[in-house]
């Protein structure tokens, strides 16, 4: 797989979060945050897509070789529209990466030990299976509030994006 593939993946996980963003917006900020069971380990669906945004955000400075601002809040997130608009940086900023990438890079490894750790390309592959599996939480949360967001799969972006 190489840059046009990963650049692909980038872009449909992006479209995906996207579709999961838009289905939470009907939700009031009380629904929003309210704690959910079974809880996935973040309390409530608003807990959850925040942790999501966080894991993107921190795996996309440490590859690019930036420092972070710090752990993102659930709190600094008081509504969907919020946490959408700072998604959609981070969407932004995934995309400017993702363009970047060359088959030289995807093989580099990098942090402290470039020579014996994981490689780029393990990583985006780590933070591209982490976020398709919080959708797949927030999917089934948000279908449990009768608000589903329809089907998340790779051929759907495909045949709205290529068709």
């Amino acid at each position: 797989m190489g840059p046009t593939e990963f650049n692909q993946l980038v872009a449909y996980s992006a479209w995906a979060t996207d579709r999961i963003l838009a289905t939470c917006e009907p939700l009031t900020p009380e629904a929003f945050a309210q704690p959910v069971t079974p809880d996935p380990g973040w309390g409530s669906l608003r807990g959850l897509l925040v942790h999501a945004l966080d894991a993107e955000y921190g795996w996309r400075t440490v590859l690019e070789g930036e420092s972070d601002s710090g752990v993102l809040e659930e709190i600094d997130f008081p509504d969907v529209a919020t946490l959408r608009t700072r998604w959609a940086e981070e969407h932004a900023a995934w995309a400017r990466f993702a363009a970047a990438l060359t088959p030289e890079r995807l093989a580099d490894g990098y942090g402290e030990r470039p020579d014996d750790g994981p490689r780029v390309w393990q990583t985006i592959m780590h933070v591209l299976f982490h976020s398709a599996q919080h959708r797949s939480e927030a999917a089934a949360i948000l279908t449990g509030m009768g608000h589903s967001p329809g089907e998340l799969d790779l051929d759907v972006y495909l045949r709205a994006t290529q068709g």
